[in-house]
């Protein structure tokens, strides 16, 4: 008679999220040997893993406040030391040291508040957004410009429009702008587009690779700030329907 192999619930988010840790550090090491955009696809495969625990642990029904504190410090290595590291060595490298050094820790700086800040601030009303731009979105961006760039003229890119566009995003993850959940699944037709949008990018990135994912990234980035300027008004009201939420939300709570 064979033994019956039980699994730990408890245990399948927390792969995800080990999982999105160690790529992180698989980024940092590719990308302080001159592998940019090795480094970079891990970034991005550190950001599917992280997509992934937050709905499994609210599927499975498993919380706990470990996980909260977890899934941060993975976020912290794979979405903002990551990106600091392969900003300095794809773009600031060549600078004074010390603005080059200043430029790097930027995203480092500007991730870290963000995760701090809205853990605490975090509500418990479900809500189809992130309050400013999320780590995760900063960290798509750099790696999917570096990618996209490479694929296209054969090298890193322009360190001024890298550079410009990492002090923009760094502060887009400081400010109050409501960005869409992509994984949230709600019953309006809102909350399908934002799902098509996410299956269509990750089939997107199957195919055409690192030529497509740059340009939806700024997409999202771009098009959220014009629906939150024409409809501002709208996200000021104290409705259950757009109550801001953190990345608290969307970690899986053991």
């Amino acid at each position: 008679m064979k033994a019956k192999v039980r699994v730990n619930k408890q245990a399948v988010p927390g792969t995800f999220t080990f999982l999105n840790l160690l790529f992180g550090f698989l980024a940092i090491i590719q990308a302080s040997q001159g592998h940019v955009e090795n480094a970079c696809w891990l970034v991005l495969g550190g950001s599917l893993f992280d997509s992934l625990d937050g709905p499994t642990a609210r599927a499975l029904k498993v919380t706990s406040p470990f996980g909260i504190e977890f899934d941060s410090i993975a976020d912290i290595v794979s979405f903002c030391t990551a990106p600091a590291i392969i900003t300095y060595f794809a773009f600031a490298q060549e600078l004074d040291p010390l603005i080059g050094a200043s430029m790097s820790f930027l995203p480092l700086f500007a991730g870290a508040f963000r995760l701090a800040r809205f853990n605490i601030d975090a509500s418990d009303v479900p809500s189809p957004f992130y309050s400013g731009l999320p780590t995760t979105a900063f960290a798509i961006i750099i790696s999917s410009y570096v990618i996209f760039t490479n694929r296209l003229v054969g090298n890193l890119g322009d360190p001024r429009i890298a550079l410009s566009l990492i002090i923009f995003s760094s502060l887009l993850m400081l400010t109050n702008t409501p960005y869409p959940k992509l994984t949230y699944i709600g019953k309006n037709w809102h909350s399908r587009v934002r799902v098509f949008f996410f299956l269509f990018s990750l089939a997107a990135l199957t195919w055409w690779r690192g030529l497509i994912l740059f340009p939806l990234t700024m997409l999202y980035v771009f098009g959220s700030l014009v629906r939150f300027s024409i409809h501002k008004n709208d996200f000021d009201d104290e409705t259950p329907l757009v109550t801001i939420s953190s990345e608290k939300e969307d970690v899986f709570v053991r």
